[in-house]
């Protein structure tokens, strides 16, 4: 308490020191600043207009102005128009310019602060770089005279206020604010217009000049756009090192059609539909580098003439280094719902040639989809100067879920190097089916065209069917060893049918412990025609179980070729062996020989088995020329095999075998080629 008692005995024993101290400096102020202020009151008003005038070589015109000095001096403009030539290219509700206080003071006018309310500029830059605005710049004849005419002013003034008009003339602006103002940009270089609205805006630099702060809230061809920066001034040209700002652009339903300038490098590319939502910071302190922060959404991608796809959720934290002209990914996270989900991180070196890698992981990925969207941003070929050695970059990656050619792979690990147009994959594995994949691949994005070599080991064959056909025709356990290649030549087409059409290669096959099922199980028409005629003992025709099935294949033409298929049926003494194709497009045409042991009438004897038409429609059948041949030969040899007695006698002719081949002959269509009716009248008849 003795503390605060000293302080305030002091205070009150020096009141009268500090209220006749402050009404001294009251009493200056005013004598110095405020009454020479409202006495010049019209030089300041004329001053201040004609220098906007002969600064800019435009004809302001103001239709009311005022000057205040609380609580900052300044001049009120209303209802003004700036014309050029005779032409309007500007006009606002009001403006309002502060003055320093701390220049008044030093008998100088400092701009300290303008207003803008209301009102339109129209700003149009020549394909010689100028802008019209200020025209006066170009030449020297133009700027001596622009000269000439200021310094008439200045001497003017200068007899009028009766002081330095070099002292008048320093400016310290501090901040500008624009509300509901819209500016119309052209652009002669690219006949392009641009319309942008400030909604509101603000720059204000600090009291000691080293830092600004931007916002931008408005409109740029009616896309909304939300900006708010601060960083330190620094003078021409700017030293990368020093520089220190942050900013962040808010984005809602953007559209990149105000990119359409920078777009043109993709010729494929249609962004004019395209839509960005979200937020993007930017942070540079001085010594480090340019950190990106990027959380948006993007959606209505398409190509020239396509119709729009894609909405992409994209996250990414990236690092630029322009010193050492490194970009570095610590973390990258995009998500395409439906068609893929992925994390990466790596960095590109381009400070002699470029250099890149990535490491990629995925939780699911379309194939098909992500090429169609890699494609979109192809660019230009004459982006790059051809003598200039192409770009390397380095991939490794564990992808799960991995859909391509209609099927579906578990998960893939691999390594990738890709130099422009090549992606070269030197080693992959992937699990498929219960099975696993190893192999080598080329990719040509630009074509697109797929190379592919690899063995496959232990696949569910039924699982690597179902895609391509309706219902279930064959189990086993696939091996293979193939080679391949195939391309996209026509993009109006379905893209897997356009890559199988395209295909060509050689390979072979080998299915272990299986079994024919449905159409494929040939014992159903084998058994229908001959089962009267041949005992197949031990062979149940409602199931074909075998031990393996191998064969060499050759692809080209849109289908598969068989050259040597070979089939071992399980414990019935029966093997199968034929030739034949079947298409991609479910097309087939297959020729089978069943081959009877010698436990079984005539050793050697081998059944054919035809193949042809729509696979899983079109029915298989027993040879009707083959069937035609055993008719004749048993109608000949019938009286001879009498005596045998059983099956095998000449009226077996006259019956099984014998309808099948009037029917065939015929041409009815069925079974083989019996109607229902048909067959209802033959039994009748027997």
């Amino acid at each position: 308490m003795r503390s605060w008692d000293v302080i305030n005995r002091y205070l009150e024993e020096n009141k009268i020191r500090y209220i006749s101290a402050l009404g001294f400096f009251v009493l200056l102020f005013v004598l110095i600043v405020y009454i020479p202020f409202v006495q010049r009151k019209d030089v300041y008003k004329e001053f201040i207009l004609d220098r906007l005038r002969s600064s800019t070589d435009l004809d302001i015109k103001v239709a009311d102005s005022d000057l205040y000095l609380l609580p900052f001096p300044g001049i009120e403009l209303n209802q003004i128009e700036i014309r050029k030539d005779n032409v309007l290219i500007a006009v606002s509700d009001k403006v309002d310019i502060d003055i320093s206080w701390f220049g008044l003071i030093k008998r100088m006018i400092e701009i300290r602060d303008i207003s803008i309310n209301g009102g339109s500029l129209h700003l149009e830059r020549r394909k010689d770089g100028s802008f019209d605005i200020v025209e006066y710049l170009n030449g020297k004849k133009k700027e001596a005279e622009q000269k000439s005419n200021v310094k008439e002013l200045l001497d003017d003034v200068n007899s009028r206020i009766g002081f330095s008009t070099e002292d008048f003339l320093a400016i310290s602006l501090k901040n500008i604010e624009i509300d509901n103002f819209t500016l119309e940009y052209n652009e002669q270089s690219h006949d392009r217009k641009y319309i942008v609205y400030f909604k509101k805006s603000q720059i204000s630099v600090s009291f000691y000049g080293k830092d600004v702060d931007l916002l931008f809230q408005g409109t740029i061809d009616d896309q909304p756009i939300d900006l708010e920066m601060t960083g330190g001034l620094q003078n021409f040209p700017v030293n990368w090192e020093k520089l220190q700002f942050s900013a962040v652009l808010k984005t809602e339903e953007l559209s990149l059609s105000l990119l359409r300038d920078l777009f043109h490098i993709f010729p494929a590319g249609d962004f004019s539909k395209t839509k960005l939502s979200g937020r993007t910071e930017v942070v540079k302190e001085e010594g480090t580098i340019f950190k990106f922060k990027i959380r948006n959404q993007i959606k209505d991608l398409a190509y020239k003439g396509g119709l729009p796809f894609g909405n992409i959720r994209l996250n990414v934290d990236f690092d630029l280094d322009l010193i050492n002209k490194k970009v570095a990914f610590p973390f990258i996270e995009t998500v395409w719902e439906g068609v893929a989900k992925a994390t990466a991180k790596g960095s590109v070196n381009w400070k002699n040639r470029s250099l890149g890698q990535f490491d990629i992981k995925a939780d699911y990925g379309d194939y098909h989809n992500l090429l169609k969207l890699g494609k979109l941003f192809q660019v230009r070929e004459d982006l790059f100067d051809p003598n200039s050695p192409p770009g390397i970059f380095y991939f490794t990656g564990e992808l799960n879920n991995i859909f391509a050619f209609k099927h579906r792979f578990a998960h893939i690990k691999m390594e990738a190097k890709y130099v422009d147009p090549l992606l070269s994959i030197p080693n992959f594995h992937a699990y498929i089916y219960n099975g696993e994949i190893l192999g080598k691949a080329k990719i040509y994005p630009d074509i697109p065209k797929i190379e592919v070599e690899g063995d496959a080991h232990r696949l569910q064959v039924d699982k690597v069917l179902l895609p391509y056909l309706s219902e279930k025709i064959m189990e086993g356990e696939l091996s293979s060893w193939f080679s391949f290649e195939t391309q996209i030549r026509n993009h109006s087409r379905d893209s897997v049918k356009e890559l199988f059409a395209n295909m060509k290669g050689i390979g072979n096959i080998t299915i272990k412990n299986g079994e024919l099922v449905g159409y494929a199980n040939f014992m159903v028409p084998v058994l229908n025609t001959l089962g009267k005629i041949i005992a197949f003992k031990g062979v149940d025709g409602r199931e074909l179980k075998f031990i393996s099935l191998k064969s060499d294949v050759k692809i080209g033409g849109n289908e598969m070729y068989f050259p040597n298929m070979k089939l071992e049926i399980e414990n019935s003494g029966m093997d199968v062996d034929g030739k034949g194709t079947v298409g991609f497009d479910q097309k087939i045409d297959m020729r089978l020989h069943l081959r009877l042991g010698g436990k079984y009438i005539g050793k050697g004897l081998h059944i054919p088995i035809i193949y042809a038409g729509t696979f899983g429609k079109s029915i298989p059948y027993v040879d009707p020329i083959w069937l035609g041949s055993v008719y004749t030969g048993m109608t000949l040899l019938g009286p001879y095999l009498i005596p045998l007695g059983g099956p095998y006698a000449g009226g077996v002719a006259g019956s099984v075998i014998g309808e099948y081949v009037r029917d065939l002959w015929d041409g009815v269509t069925g079974l083989f080629g019996g109607s229902s009716s048909d067959s209802d009248k033959k039994q009748k008849d027997k």
